[in-house]
């Protein structure tokens, strides 16, 4: 069976991929215009500086959103999840997933153009909101029915982090430029405390969305509007997040992998006649391959 959050990771990556690979060819076309020795052969050059590790994750997840029907594919069948984080040079690609909770979808293309000590700002493309999957309504969702479709967005931010012993630090502002053109800032924490065997994450996040952002996702225009689904206009609002991630090694190159979250929002978020739930919960347990 086709898998979910693998599908959107690789989609979430390749409209992102559009920034970075402009990132690559303006630093490459740099570096062999100030090149004073010889130019290296094309291997050294593209893979010798490659550094980090890559995952493949199989198990079982569970996303209870405030809009029903949006994770019914995430409980379908088993999840094969790929996540990692690879550098080449000062260009990256992670999936923060234990730093940021169980957010599953979550995966960042970037370039970091200043690292000093234990702080570093980057340049990021990243996915904050994943609505309706391959965008499909869920036909076991009747209130979903007659929505135009609400594409996963790609924000192109500036963030600042900072790294104090097992504590973490990042701020984020940015904007969407495909789907809603709306701002979404961060506040993010994370606390890295082991435990005998275990690596285990407590994660904290504030983000502000605009009311573009929330007009895109949760509002309802006169065309999508019906009697049990008034028009509705949001503003900008607040969500918060918290979360728990463990890891433990079950042998050489295998972890057992495992994450809990809850997400708490503004009542503008709520208000929307889309919206059923006060809460979402969502919990993800596999066994990850480290290659």
């Amino acid at each position: 069976m086709r898998d979910l959050s693998f599908n959107i990771f690789l989609r979430s990556c390749t409209r992102q991929c559009r920034l970075t690979l402009c990132w690559l060819l303006l630093a490459s076309c740099g570096w062999q215009t100030l090149a004073a020795e010889p130019e290296p052969s094309w291997t050294s050059r593209w893979f010798d500086d490659v550094e980090g590790t890559v995952y493949l994750g199989v198990g079982k997840g569970f996303h209870q959103t405030i809009v029903p029907g949006l994770e019914d594919e995430l409980h379908n069948g088993l999840l094969f999840v790929l996540t990692g984080e690879l550098k080449w040079r000062n260009f990256f690609v992670e999936t923060p997933m234990h730093r940021s909770g169980a957010y599953i979808y979550s995966a960042a293309i970037g370039y970091r153009f200043y690292q000093q000590d234990n702080q570093s700002w980057d340049l990021i493309a990243s996915n904050y909101n994943v609505w309706l999957p391959d965008n499909k309504v869920s036909i076991a969702t009747p209130q979903l029915n007659g929505l135009q479709i609400r594409n996963a967005d790609s924000v192109n931010s500036l963030r600042y982090q900072y790294q104090w012993r097992q504590h973490l630090f990042g701020v984020e502002s940015g904007i969407d430029l495909l789907s809603h053109q709306g701002i979404i800032n961060r506040l993010s924490y994370s606390y890295l405390w082991p435990w005998r065997n275990l690596d285990i994450y407590l994660n904290a996040a504030l983000t502000f969305e605009s009311n573009k952002v929330l007009n895109y996702y949760y509002g309802v225009s006169a065309a999508e509007s019906r009697p049990d689904r008034p028009v509705y206009q949001p503003g900008a609002g607040l969500k918060t997040h918290l979360g728990l991630s463990a890891l433990y090694p079950l042998a050489e190159n295998w972890q057992l992998d495992g994450s809990l979250g809850l997400n708490l929002f503004s009542h503008q978020y709520l208000d929307s006649p889309l919206v059923t739930r006060k809460q979402e919960y969502m919990a993800i347990l596999m066994v990850r391959y480290v290659f």
